[in-house]
């Protein structure tokens, strides 16, 4: 009777874990970047994912997520994992020069090759060039470098 009992208890248990696993299974969301950058085979590109309007696009040192890659075929790409759920937006340049900075001009418009998620043209905006990452999602952005 106690061997029956402890079975039935046993077996209770296991359904009640088989419920709760996927439920409590949590995935992480993924951005994929691709940057074209056909002006130049050679030299790096600097993104940066931003997850506020205070970092956009000027900051991009301070954004959340960084990534320096190497151009291969006119192209690099980066990929940020572990990303949790909410608006975002990205900026990319193309280091000419290699001092690691997006360089200005007096008017305040970049030197080097720059752009931002969306495709937006112009001067970058939060709200033009964010996107939205929901749970357990792949993003991808294409970012070709003017």
């Amino acid at each position: 009777m106690l061997l029956r009992s402890f079975k039935f208890g046993l077996l209770f248990l296991c359904l009640q874990l088989i419920e709760i696993a996927p439920s409590e299974e949590i995935k992480d969301s993924v951005v994929s970047v691709n940057v074209i950058c056909s002006a130049s085979d050679k030299g790096w590109v600097y993104i940066a994912l931003h997850d506020n309007e205070k970092t956009f696009p000027k900051k991009g040192n301070d954004a959340t997520y960084l990534s320096k890659a190497k151009i291969s075929k006119g192209q690099v790409k980066a990929i940020f994992k572990k990303i949790p759920h909410g608006d975002y937006a990205v900026s990319a340049f193309y280091d000419e020069n290699g001092n690691g900075e997006l360089d200005y001009n007096f008017l305040g418009i970049p030197k080097e090759s720059a752009g931002v998620s969306n495709k937006y043209s112009g001067f970058p905006k939060w709200e033009k060039s964010k996107f939205e990452v929901k749970p357990s999602s792949l993003a991808k952005i294409i970012i070709d470098l003017r």
